[in-house]
């Protein structure tokens, strides 16, 4: 797919897992597309589609082509802008793809991946209290929803040679809006 030349995103509150969201959204933009402008907005908010769908409006009056929503409830009014405005919206935590063929993907925390390796590890043995465990792409503890079938065979390709660089470590995705 041509690279859009302007992206969005829409953040419920300015706090390190919404950032670590978008730095990977927009360096994955930025490595696809150098040159991609990058707007980014907060609506304070979890609950108030108004305010997300708002702030999707002004970024895609400003040229976004692509919203990516990282607000809980209130990002879905980001969604509903992209639908109105025939731009992608690209959804978070779980696959939001039931909510229209405007939905590119969405960005899922596998919660149930990570709770069913941790009772793995106590019936096995091996759990070791006291630690944080990650869950990232090489864990299977994230990954993408549903992807539109209108993505070429060719980018989906591509995505999937991302993806192994990342959960290898290749690839080093970034954790704050640099």
């Amino acid at each position: 797919m041509p690279g859009p030349q302007v992206i969005g995103s829409v953040g419920g509150f300015k706090e390190p897992p919404v950032d670590r969201f978008i730095a990977g959204y927009q360096a994955g933009a930025k490595a696809a597309a150098p040159g991609v402008k990058t707007l980014n907005g907060y609506s304070s908010d979890w609950d108030d589609q108004a305010k997300c769908k708002e702030l999707a409006l002004n970024q895609i009056q400003a040229g976004a082509k692509v919203v990516f929503q990282v607000a809980g409830g209130c990002g879905l009014g980001a969604l509903d802008a992209a639908r109105e405005r025939s731009v992608w919206g690209i959804g978070v935590d779980a696959d939001q793809a039931f909510l229209g063929p405007h939905v590119l993907t969405s960005a899922q925390k596998k919660v149930d991946e990570g709770v069913f390796r941790t009772i793995k590890s106590v019936q096995d043995g091996s759990w070791q209290g006291g630690r944080n465990l990650v869950f990232g792409l090489a864990e299977d503890g994230v990954g993408l929803g549903t992807i539109s079938k209108r993505v070429p065979q060719e980018d989906l390709d591509d995505l999937e040679v991302v993806r192994e660089k990342i959960a290898s470590g290749e690839i080093d995705v970034p954790t704050s809006i640099g």
